[in-house]
């Protein structure tokens, strides 16, 4: 695993285009599980660099709670 994050990120990418595209439910498979296993390799990477997830507090001071659709 000598790639670098960035590289494993486009390649990421490239397989979740791919999957967009393609019709063939086979090829849709092997594409699912090559994200899957991209997803696992870009996880692994951020914890090795100490990157942690955390939830940022809202900037405002609204007590209602806000709602993304």
């Amino acid at each position: 695993m000598d790639r670098s994050f960035d590289e494993a990120y486009a390649r990421y990418l490239t397989f979740l285009a791919k999957l967009d595209t393609t019709e063939n439910i086979s090829e849709k498979n092997v594409l699912f599980r090559q994200l899957t296993e991209q997803l696992s390799d870009l996880e692994n990477r951020l914890k090795n660099r100490g990157i942690a997830f955390e939830r940022e507090e809202p900037a405002c001071d609204d007590s209602e709670p806000t709602y993304w659709i």
